[in-house]
C-alpha cells in the first residue's frame, strides 16, 4: 500500500512539480543569456561566469527532465531500457551540474580577487583570463566524469535504475559526487563570502572620508548588486545540495544491505526523485533569484523589454504607412484608361451637328 501511494507521488512530482521547474527554468535561462550578454554587465568579468552557466542549465534541465516527463507519458523509458542512453545522461547530467556549480565557485574568486588590494592579483581579473578559466572549467568537468560512460548501467532484473553497478566503482564515485559536489564547492564560496564582506566593509569606511567620482560610484554600485547576485545564488545552492548529497550519502553507505523491502525501496526512489528535483531548483531559480534580488538586473530587464517593444513599434510603422501610401495612392488615381464604350459615346457627342 504505502509503495502504490509513493508511485503515484512520485507520478504527480514528475508530472507537474518536474515540468513547472523545466519550463521556468528554460525561460529563465534564456533571459539569462539574453541580459548576461547586454554590454552594461557583459563589461563585468563575474557575468561571464553566470553567462556561461545558463548554457549548462539548458544542458542539465533538458537531459535531466525531459526523459523523465517523457517516462510518465509513454510505457517504455529509454533511459530504463536502453543502455547506451542511460550512460550519456548520467554523464551529461554530471558534467552540465558540476559545471554550474563550480562556475559559481569561480565566480566567488572572481569577487574575492577583485575586492583584494593587491593590484598584482587584480591585474589577472581580465575578461580574456575569464573566458580561457571558463573554457577550463567545461573541459575539466567533461573529463572527471568519464567514468559514469563505462561503469553506469541499467540494474537487472526489472530495469528500475540506472546506476552504477560496479561496488568498488560506486563507492568512488559516491565519495566523489559529496566531496566535489556538496562539500568542497560551500567551503570555498563561504570563505570568499567571508573575505569579500570584510573588504566591503573597509571600502565603504574609505569611501565615506573620500569624495568619489561619479563615474566610480557607478561602478561600485553595479559591483555591488553583482555581489547581491552571487551572494543569493550561493544561499539557493546550500540549501539545494543539502538534501541531494545528504540521500546521496545514504545511498552509498546502504549500497550492500540485501533484501530491502518493497516498501523500503519505494521509499529510496521517492526520496531521489525529490532530492533530484532540488538540484534542478537551485539553476532554474536563477533568473528570478537574480531579478528580486538585483536592480541593476531589473533595470536591464525593463530596458531590453523598452528595446524590443520599440522595435516593433519601428517595424510596424514601417509597414503601415507604404500601405497606407498605396491605399491612399488607389483612392486619388485618375484613370488614365478608357472604356471603349466610353470613347464611342464621347466622340459621338462631340461630332453632333449644332443644329440638331
Amino acid at each position: 500500500m504505502l509503495a502504490m501511494s509513493l508511485a503515484v507521488a512520485q507520478q504527480i512530482v514528475i508530472e507537474y512539480m518536474m515540468l513547472g521547474v523545466f519550463v521556468l527554468g528554460t525561460i529563465g535561462s534564456l533571459m539569462n543569456i539574453v541580459l548576461f550578454s547586454q554590454s552594461q554587465l557583459r563589461s563585468n568579468t563575474c557575468c561571464t561566469y553566470f553567462l556561461a552557466s545558463s548554457f549548462a542549465t539548458l544542458i542539465l534541465l533538458s537531459m535531466g527532465i525531459i526523459p523523465l516527463i517523457y517516462a510518465e507519458f509513454n510505457s517504455l523509458n529509454p533511459f530504463f531500457c536502453i543502455n547506451a542512453f542511460c550512460k550519456i545522461r548520467v554523464y551529461i547530467n554530471q558534467s552540465s551540474a558540476m559545471s554550474c556549480r563550480w562556475l559559481l565557485v569561480m565566480a566567488c574568486v572572481d569577487r574575492s580577487v577583485a575586492c583584494s588590494g593587491n593590484i598584482n592579483i587584480r591585474h589577472f581579473l581580465t575578461t580574456n583570463m575569464t573566458r580561457r578559466i571558463t573554457v577550463l572549467i567545461i573541459i575539466i568537468w567533461m573529463i572527471l566524469p568519464i567514468h559514469t560512460l563505462i561503469f553506469v548501467n541499467i540494474i537487472p532484473p526489472g530495469n528500475i535504475a540506472c546506476r552504477v553497478t560496479n561496488n568498488n566503482m560506486a563507492i568512488y564515485h559516491g565519495i566523489y559526487t559529496i566531496v566535489m559536489g556538496g562539500t568542497l564547492p560551500p567551503i570555498v564560496m563561504l570563505t570568499c563570502t567571508r573575505f569579500i564582506w570584510k573588504c566591503l566593509k573597509r571600502k565603504n569606511e574609505r569611501r565615506q572620508m573620500i569624495n568619489m567620482a561619479r563615474s566610480e560610484q557607478r561602478k561600485n554600485i553595479r559591483d555591488q548588486q553583482v555581489l547581491i547576485i552571487l551572494l543569493a545564488q550561493v544561499a539557493v545552492f546550500i540549501v539545494s545540495t543539502i538534501p541531494f548529497m545528504s540521500n546521496n550519502l545514504y545511498t552509498t553507505l546502504t549500497r550492500k544491505i540485501p533484501d530491502k523491502s518493497i516498501d523500503r525501496q519505494a521509499i529510496e526512489n521517492f526520496s531521489q526523485v525529490i532530492t533530484e528535483l532540488f538540484v534542478y531548483i537551485f539553476p532554474a531559480s536563477s533568473f528570478y533569484l537574480n531579478t528580486l534580488v538585483s536592480r541593476t538586473f531589473r533595470r536591464e530587464l525593463i530596458t531590453m523589454f523598452k528595446r524590443f517593444s520599440t522595435c516593433c513599434r519601428k517595424k510596424q510603422n514601417h509597414i503601415n504607412p507604404n500601405a497606407q501610401a498605396q491605399t491612399n495612392g488607389r483612392i486619388n488615381e485618375i484613370p488614365m484608361i478608357i472604356s471603349r464604350r466610353g470613347y464611342i459615346s464621347t466622340r459621338n457627342r462631340l461630332n453632333k451637328p449644332i443644329n440638331e
